[in-house]
């Protein structure tokens, strides 16, 4: 009898390369950069660099980037040190409000082994532009003709200001998003980052993009609800802005001190599901560098007890009024980009005495496996649960690839090379 022998296997065959990797992560970040790259400070771009050395984002959603001239200093300068390599989706000036070519625009980059852009558009409303990213996973591992996984990146600037009018006007641009959900698959999977200027959580605004009747339902993924902007508002780590207490530094900016939430990122409800291929990563969201300890005071007060270290409290009080929001997503299926960032986890299959045994390291109770011949015909298809082995003794001896999948047939939790004896 031929049992199928599993291994690691670091080769490519074929059209198959990488390795397995299980519950990988990537990170997203969303970062008002103040007017970049105009202002006074001196050498921004070489600050903006030790942040994003620092944060190592893989999806970079920015906003106030005042020209073309301001991504390419991001591309072809600040993130040029990261390990993968990094493009950034075309400029296009805003359209909104009389399509003042000045206005500051939104802007995505991101790290191209791990992502590639479908589409990019845009949403117009009476002040800025809603950029819109549909990125996928690149090489990502598929069942020969599965589906890749997209993810909707709308990023904002909202309008700025109190009062019932400044409300509004917000209230009416995340109308817009609100309305641009139904355009989406309903299974979508979505991010919406930026700058939203809202100072509580009954704000219309705020109410209307975490709506359940929503075509598709958001969450805001840390759920603390409140008057953010209050002296009695516990949960001070969340704040964005300002890092300064004083105005106009270095001629840009606001002052104040850390005091209020208005930068965010929120995630479609099924990130939030733990059976999803793609999910939030419970506790990885952050407003970078605030720790809570400096409320009204600059960030670089928050040095106390503080993961982050001062050298970098210091770069993000000199380059911007906010602080970055950064979260990670985990996923389940390969990414052969992964093999210099990831370390392998041990495989899910193991030889044993001429017998397949299943070492189960990711969260389903059973596996499918799909075998394949070396002309991409599926010659045999079973399920392996813990203890069960799987004889082949009908198929020639040979090399062979195997796709192995959730019991759903869903996700591709990765693929190895075989030999059969």
């Amino acid at each position: 009898m031929k049992f199928l022998l599993w291994g690691v296997i670091v080769t490519q065959i074929l059209f198959f390369h990488g390795r397995i990797w299980a519950q990988s992560t990537v990170k997203v970040m969303s970062y008002n950069t103040l007017n970049f790259p105009f202002g006074s400070m001196p050498d921004r771009p070489d600050t903006l660099k030790k942040i994003l050395d620092y944060v190592q984002p893989d999806i970079l959603l920015l906003q106030e980037v005042r020209n073309s001239v301001g991504l390419s200093a991001v591309v072809d300068y600040a993130v040029t040190d990261l390990p993968g390599t990094y493009a950034a989706a075309p400029f296009v000036a805003n359209q909104s409000g009389g399509s003042n070519f000045n206005s500051l625009q939104q802007c995505l980059v991101y790290n191209t082994d791990i992502f590639g852009l479908a589409e990019e558009y845009y949403l117009t409303t009476d002040l800025r532009d809603i950029n819109v990213y549909k990125l996928y996973f690149d090489e990502e591992a598929l069942a020969f003709g599965g589906d890749t996984t997209f993810i909707f990146a709308f990023n904002t600037h909202f309008k700025a200001g109190t009062g019932t009018d400044n409300e509004q006007q917000r209230l009416g641009m995340a109308n817009v998003f609100v309305n641009a959900l139904s355009a989406l698959p309903p299974d979508a999977y979505v991010l919406f980052a930026g700058d939203f200027n809202v100072y509580t959580s009954d704000e219309p605004a705020y109410q209307a993009m975490l709506s359940p009747l929503n075509p598709i339902v958001m969450e805001d993924p840390i759920d603390a609800p409140g008057n953010w902007g209050s002296n009695n508002y516990p949960f001070r780590e969340i704040h964005t802005q300002s890092t300064r207490t004083q105005n106009q530094f270095f001629g840009d900016g606001a002052g104040g001190g850390v005091d209020d939430r208005f930068d965010f990122i929120l995630v479609s409800e099924n990130l939030k599901s733990a059976n999803s291929p793609v999910r939030y990563l419970q506790g990885s969201y952050k407003a970078l560098g605030n720790n809570g300890t400096c409320h009204n005071q600059n960030i670089i007060d928050c040095g106390f007890a503080n993961e982050v270290p001062n050298t970098m409290l210091s770069a993000l009080y000199h380059f911007s009024d906010h602080l970055p929001v950064i979260m990670e997503l985990e996923f389940d299926f390969e990414l052969a980009s992964f093999s210099n960032r990831k370390t392998p986890p041990k495989p899910l299959l193991f030889a044993f005495e001429n017998s397949i045994h299943t070492r189960f390291t990711f969260r389903h109770e059973q596996c499918r496996v799909l075998l394949y011949d070396l002309n991409g015909r599926m010659v045999d298809a079973f399920t392996l649960r813990p203890g069960e082995v799987h004889s082949v003794e009908h198929l020639t001896p040979g090399v062979y690839v195997a796709v192995i999948l959730d019991h759903q047939e869903r996700t591709v939790l990765g693929r190895e090379k075989l030999m059969l004896h």
